[in-house]
């Protein structure tokens, strides 16, 4: 009878080390994905030092995405990111027509995800534990505003006016789920490119 309680007594000790191995490997999500899902206050308002658009474009940088091989929301966002950047680099040069085409490219990409994502995120998981800062909204604003200086450098000051209402809106519509000193940097934008009375 004592062999019987040992040999029980051992499988019981076995089955609760084994047991206990498993609970230590489990780990919350925000431990695997090594950055805390934070839950922002309402009216938080996000530095430059946290979300920036040269933070942006580093995040999307790699493979060239193009339109024929975009299959996910994701592919698009970063195919715009990609176009935003190439369009800022000709700006640069004082490329204009150039700027304009990878500019409008970017707005195009951010349309369809915008139809299927609406909502711009601080930090939006895309897959596994990939997490990037994901503002559709906020890059059509800022596209436009560039879009705005392009089309100065081409004289065109119906296309002007039009970028500026266009991106207007979509900083209203980013500025509904997530504040940034970015978005207070292109209203200022915006708001000095009024027409001087």
């Amino acid at each position: 009878m004592t062999q019987i309680n040992l040999r029980e007594i051992s499988y019981l000790i076995f089955i609760l080390i084994i047991g206990s191995l498993g609970t230590r490997c489990v780990a919350p999500n925000e431990e695997l994905r090594g950055t805390p899902n934070k839950a922002y206050p309402k009216d938080y308002v996000h530095p430059l030092t946290e979300i920036s658009l040269e933070k942006v474009f580093k995040e999307n940088r790699g493979l060239k995405v193009l339109e024929e091989n975009a299959t996910t929301v994701h592919d698009y966002y970063r195919g715009a990111v990609q176009e935003m950047e190439e369009g800022e680099k000709l700006m640069k040069e004082s490329k204009w027509e150039e700027a304009r085409i990878h500019l409008g490219i970017s707005n195009k990409f951010l349309l369809v995800v915008l139809k299927y994502l609406s909502d711009d995120e601080a930090r939006r998981n895309i897959y596994g534990d990939q997490v990037i800062i994901f503002l559709p909204s906020l890059l059509i604003a800022d596209n436009d505003l560039k879009l705005m200086s392009v089309y100065k450098g081409l004289r065109n000051d119906d296309k002007v006016a039009v970028a500026k209402g266009d991106g207007e809106y979509y900083l209203a519509e980013s500025l509904k789920t997530v504040k940034t000193e970015w978005a207070n940097q292109i209203k200022k934008g915006f708001e000095d490119e009024l027409p001087k009375k």
